[in-house]
């Protein structure tokens, strides 16, 4: 007999997830909606990530993994890579520099939500708030199997002048875990000083960014050196974490 889910009650619970990653947008921004349903072969495989229910539940088992990032997170890589991750049994943890203090004369100003959450964003709209696990000035290169640099160029442009975050992810690097930066994300590794003489891809108005830092650069959806992992797009964020996935499983 046929157990498959009806068609209207699948695209009911399509539309109920998509939801849950994006929300109606009254200023420029990415869509998720736009981007899964577009007829491009990129977008299918985004569509198939997002929304098809776990193939092996516990297929990252004792895996932990960080995304690190702070406030003007692009939101469908933060949260499409952790619910898949998670999804697929592995914990995962958002980590994130601690708001500090500014001189007056910088004229900024932070909300309160800023010291245990980070605000992500949709290209230039603001999201929601996702509570940070872990401070990266705390963690170890110990503590995790692998770590994930999203883009959402606010946050890789704040996120780099984290001295704490840079040395993490050079040290993940080195330690020959999977280290991945999607988007803008690879900001962060060229402040690291990680990308001379690498293979690598970033979203394509930071290619020459990353050519400036000595990357060899491929215009490529992922682009893999060794446990270097680097992505350009949104609709690339299933390969990179295929490609993280296949590094965890032989480790």
């Amino acid at each position: 007999m046929n157990q498959s889910i009806p068609p209207n009650t699948a695209t009911a619970s399509i539309l109920h997830r998509m939801q849950q990653f994006m929300s109606t947008s009254p200023v420029p921004s990415i869509s998720t909606e736009l981007l899964v349903t577009a007829d491009g072969e990129l977008n299918r495989e985004l569509h198939k990530f997002l929304f098809d229910p776990p193939s092996n539940p516990a297929l990252l088992k004792g895996k932990k993994i960080a995304i690190c990032c702070t406030n003007g997170v692009e939101e469908i890589e933060i949260l499409g890579a952790k619910r898949w991750l998670q999804e697929h049994g592995a914990t995962v943890h958002i980590v994130s520099p601690r708001i500090g203090e500014f001189p007056a004369t910088l004229g900024l100003r932070f909300p309160k939500e800023t010291k245990t959450h980070v605000l992500a964003i949709r290209l230039m709209e603001n999201a929601g708030w996702l509570p940070i696990d872990a401070y990266v000035e705390d963690v170890k290169v110990a503590d995790y199997d692998a770590v994930i640099l999203p883009g959402g160029a606010w946050n890789p442009d704040a996120l780099r002048m984290s001295k704490e975050a840079c040395d993490f992810a050079r040290d993940m690097h080195k330690a020959g875990k999977p280290t991945c930066a999607i988007c803008h994300g690879q900001w962060v590794m060229v402040s690291a000083r990680m990308l001379k003489g690498k293979k690598a891809t970033a979203v394509w108005n930071i290619q020459i960014d990353l050519e400036n830092a000595g990357a060899i650069v491929s215009d490529e959806p992922c682009v893999v050196d060794g446990n270097l992992i680097t992505a350009r797009f949104p609709y690339d964020l299933p390969r990179m974490i295929d490609a993280m996935v296949k590094q965890l499983l032989v480790a």
